[in-house]
């Protein structure tokens, strides 16, 4: 299946068909598509025929009009000065009634992104959404749809939500991969005068490595560094905590359970240029 998949949708694009325009078209044998384990359970044919042109070709589809766009917001805005509010609400209501909720859902779009406070256009637009989300066997788009309508409807709500970043994810990352994701927190444009070293020392591995923050990114070997600013000692919980939560450093280095060498007001300077990651943004609206 998913060579058949990987193959034809690589056929329509050397023949000039877009991401989209192959998903539209490319549909599995019979003798395939109808083996229950090749049902759309799990992901679908359209998101993977799609998925293969984004592995193969890269995001661009292909289209001049998609290589420079508008932002979608300010895109919006500009399509309901030319259409007008009322015009594209009434054909977006007269698509729901027709039961053409994809094209309900592109038509609405526009007046939800051009004012996120137009309740009669995301009402509209949620009803839509969740007609959608019924007639899916896809799990993710079906998932998709019906948050979107809730958000519409609700705003952004935490409840429900499973978070991946939880302490022991986090704690069960290998050394490496513990520094990749603090580099991902750092906030470039405070950090490029920025010219930090600091060493960090896990008494608990025994592995010792260097973090250094210049040119506003944040890299990090294996090893010591001679020059470094400062160097902390101790167990990987606590040096993680100093890591991704700088500015709590100083009540973790009072417990006494890690210790430093070198310039402490350091880890002030890390704290910064690091950012907080909030879960609970929009994904119906701007």
């Amino acid at each position: 299946m998913y060579k058949f998949i990987h193959d034809q949708a690589l056929r329509f694009a050397n023949q000039g068909y877009t991401p989209l325009e192959a998903a539209e078209v490319v549909r599995l044998p019979e003798a395939i598509g109808q083996k229950w384990y090749n049902r759309y359970y799990h992901g679908g044919l359209h998101h993977n025929v799609r998925a293969v042109f984004h592995k193969e070709l890269g995001f661009w589809d292909g289209d001049p009009a998609t290589i420079l766009p508008l932002l979608p917001e300010d895109h919006a805005k500009r399509h309901v000065d030319l259409i007008g509010r009322e015009k594209i609400l009434a054909e977006g209501r007269s698509a729901f009634e027709a039961g053409d909720y994809r094209w309900a859902v592109q038509l609405l779009h526009h007046l939800v992104f051009a004012d996120p406070d137009d309740e009669e256009a995301k009402n509209l637009q949620a009803d839509a959404y969740e007609q959608l989300g019924y007639q899916q066997e896809v799990p993710q788009y079906r998932s998709i749809f019906l948050a979107t309508a809730m958000e519409l409807r609700n705003g952004v709500t935490s409840a429900g939500q499973i978070n991946t970043d939880t302490t022991d994810t986090i704690l069960a990352m290998p050394i490496d991969l513990l520094f990749d994701y603090a580099a991902v927190h750092l906030i470039a444009e405070k950090a490029e005068d920025v010219d930090i070293s600091v060493n960090f020392s896990f008494a608990d591995t025994k592995q010792d490595w260097n973090m250094w923050i210049r040119r506003a990114v944040l890299n990090a070997r294996s090893g010591r560094a001679p020059d470094a600013q400062l160097t902390l000692t101790g167990p990987k919980p606590l040096l993680a905590g100093i890591l991704l939560q700088p500015g709590k450093a100083a009540a973790i280095l009072d417990t006494g359970k890690v210790t430093s060498d070198g310039d402490v007001s350091t880890l002030t300077r890390l704290a910064d240029i690091m950012d907080t990651f909030d879960p609970n943004f929009n994904i119906a609206t701007p």
